[in-house]
């Protein structure tokens, strides 16, 4: 399996059957959204942030994003997994940049501040590609500090799913249920390499507080 995947058309395959399925999640479940404001307050005041969502939890953020098309940019790993990422995510608008955010990442790091410094808007899985789970990588602040960049949390939760057994305990969400797309409360960027530590602690409480708050709202 591991080498099928390797092969370019099969990993077109599986993008396009996973768009499919985001987009049946995305029509047949009923949608209440929160938090919206605060990255179209950010894009209207056209202050620099970066997006952070767990790795288990990217599947249906296509469509938390309220900006247009072609602004935003994920950081995704080079692996085929990535890849498969990538094709998806590109069919709802979304470009991306090969890299990560850990292991010889400071080309991808660095067209990244480039992107946001031109305008655009990032998006970053604080412990993707292959965690561990839940822990936010030093890039992560990294990127904040050099792009000048507020890190905003988003997420989503769907009442009926499942947890996949997976290293990120990947979150699979069932059709015709109830869902939420979620907003955080923004952490501001590190003004200095002394703040890291408290921006990167404080980034995952705040990540794993709305993960918490959008499962309430659904009602898991």
């Amino acid at each position: 399996m591991k080498r099928l995947l390797k092969q370019t058309w099969v990993q077109d395959v599986v993008a396009f059957l996973a768009a499919l399925y985001v987009r049946l999640i995305h029509v047949t479940c009923l949608w209440e959204k929160v938090g919206f404001d605060i990255p179209a307050q950010y894009m209207k005041e056209k202050k620099p942030f970066i997006t952070c969502f767990w790795h288990a939890r990217l599947l249906l953020l296509p469509y938390a994003w309220p900006g247009k098309e072609d602004t935003f940019y994920m950081l995704i790993s080079a692996h085929k997994d990535g890849r498969i990422i990538s094709k998806t995510v590109a069919s709802f608008g979304i470009r991306t940049v090969e890299g990560s955010t850990k292991k010889k990442g400071t080309e991808a790091l660095l067209k990244m501040v480039r992107l946001s410094r031109n305008g655009k808007t990032l998006g970053i899985t604080p412990d993707g590609p292959k965690g561990p789970c839940g822990t936010v990588s030093d890039g992560t602040v990294m990127a904040a500090y050099l792009a000048k960049a507020d890190l905003i949390p988003v997420t989503y939760a769907v009442k009926r799913h499942k947890r996949l057994s997976s290293w990120d305990r990947f979150f699979l969400p069932f059709p015709f249920s109830r869902g939420v797309l979620m907003w955080g409360t923004p952490v501001p960027f590190p003004a200095t390499k002394k703040n890291f530590e408290t921006c990167h602690q404080r980034l995952k409480k705040e990540m794993d507080a709305l993960c918490k708050k959008a499962d309430l709202r659904a009602g898991i």
